[in-house]
């Protein structure tokens, strides 16, 4: 039983170290992802804000995506 719980512990270890070590070589990536997060928030925004202008027009929004994996995908925002 000992064995074990000394297995254990060190796969614990060993985990948290190879974390630790994937932090430090990201560390500048991980910061960057709330430029990101601003980014996605603007572009909900604007297509919030289209939406809004179309149907205040009396027009239709239409909003789709297609993913054809593994060439490419499609994505299409109109007002009909």
């Amino acid at each position: 039983m000992r064995f074990l719980e000394t297995v254990n512990n060190q796969f614990k270890l060993a985990t948290l170290q190879y974390i630790n070590q994937l932090h430090v070589k990201y560390e500048d990536r991980i910061e960057n992802r709330w430029i990101w997060i601003v980014v996605a928030m603007i572009v909900f925004a604007a297509i919030g804000l289209y939406a809004w202008y179309c149907t205040s027009r009396g027009y239709s929004f239409a909003f789709n995506i297609k993913y054809n994996w593994p060439k490419s995908g499609q994505m299409g925002i109109a007002c009909k």
